[in-house]
């Protein structure tokens, strides 16, 4: 904790720079992996879309009319924290409900463990033993698709709203989560087309990245290309 404790009232970038001697930018996760998106994936030619990174948070990449949307403070796109009716979970930032006490890789595991316990074995290994098993093995079991399916659809609940209010062209899936793959897309969804208004439901296309686990390092690539030739 003391080594945290030391970054406390410092400008990460600003003290970076001057530790390493160069210039250091920092970003936020979500924001990289649009950019990643953008850049090298599945939203090269689109303008306006969102990426999803689900992992242990879930967080937002908005891309608008070809930027990234931050917000006034940089902190746009924290849907993690959007409240669910009926949950009462206790999440990280105080409150209770949040969508990321609901859908998380850590959350989605749990019914996943109670469904395919055999495949569990390793949820706390011993030695010589390995994780737990990967998502895209599990999203291959019926029952297993069907929770993370379920998850989708929770997520794809408050993903509506954002198609509602910013008519996005696409939604890119990433983070852990989504190497579940098509069960997990599909959730989002159904429950954009049931809860969306239809022509902002149509007019998304809504897909796993194609890039994995690379979105947000591939967008700090080129971010650090894009820099390069302003400097």
């Amino acid at each position: 904790m003391a080594e945290f404790d030391e970054w406390i009232g410092l400008n990460p970038a600003e003290e970076l720079s001057r530790r390493f001697g160069h210039q250091v930018l920092v970003a936020n996760d979500a924001d990289m992996g649009s950019r990643g998106e953008h850049a090298f994936g599945a939203a090269r030619c689109v303008d306006d879309f969102f990426y999803i990174k689900a992992s242990h948070g879930i967080g937002a990449g908005l891309v608008l009319a070809g930027r990234t949307y931050r917000g006034s403070s940089g902190i746009a796109g924290e849907i993690g924290h959007t409240h669910l009716e009926g949950v009462s979970n206790l999440c990280r930032c105080g409150n209770r409900g949040c969508l990321e006490t609901v859908v998380s890789i850590t959350e989605v595991r749990r019914p996943l463990a109670h469904v395919l316990p055999s495949e569990h074995p390793a949820d706390r290994p011993g030695p010589g033993c390995e994780g737990p098993p990967s998502l895209a093995d599990l999203a291959t079991r019926p029952a297993a698709a069907r929770v993370i399916t379920d998850a989708g659809r929770t997520l794809g609940l408050v993903l509506a709203d954002l198609v509602n209010c910013l008519n996005p062209a696409a939604i890119i899936l990433g983070g852990d989560l989504s190497a579940a793959g098509e069960p997990l897309a599909q959730g989002v969804r159904e429950s954009v087309n049931r809860y969306a208004q239809p022509a902002s439901a149509n007019a998304v296309t809504i897909s796993v990245s194609t890039l994995r686990q690379r979105s947000e390092l591939l967008g700090a690539v080129a971010t650090a290309i894009q820099q390069s030739a302003v400097d």
